[in-house]
């Protein structure tokens, strides 16, 4: 899969494929939390090359010991948000969780 335009996120190392801009965008998924989630979220392999990064009960111990009480308040609405990453780190796209 080649992608023809990825961009960094603004004061950010996570990059964005057009498409994953424009959702972010649209979703109103702000940049400091896409960051986090890179960083921090738990990884999954889809079995087709991307990576699926979310927010589980591990992520949410360690968030508790990177982030300050106010910060990790601040987080908490946005728990439900994942991202779909390639190999090397770019992300597709990114949204809420719809189901449980």
């Amino acid at each position: 899969m080649t992608l023809a335009h990825i961009q960094p996120l603004p004061a950010s190392g996570v990059r964005l494929t057009d498409h994953a801009a424009i959702r972010v965008q649209q979703r109103g998924i702000p940049a400091w939390f896409l960051d986090l989630l890179v960083e921090h979220g738990t990884t999954v392999h889809d079995g087709h090359g991307a990576v699926l990064k979310t927010v589980t009960k591990a992520t949410r111990r360690r968030l508790h010991h990177v982030l300050t009480p106010k910060e990790y308040a601040r987080a908490e609405r946005w728990f439900g948000v994942y991202a779909v990453l390639t190999p090397d780190d770019a992300v597709v796209t990114a949204a809420r969780r719809t189901h449980r």
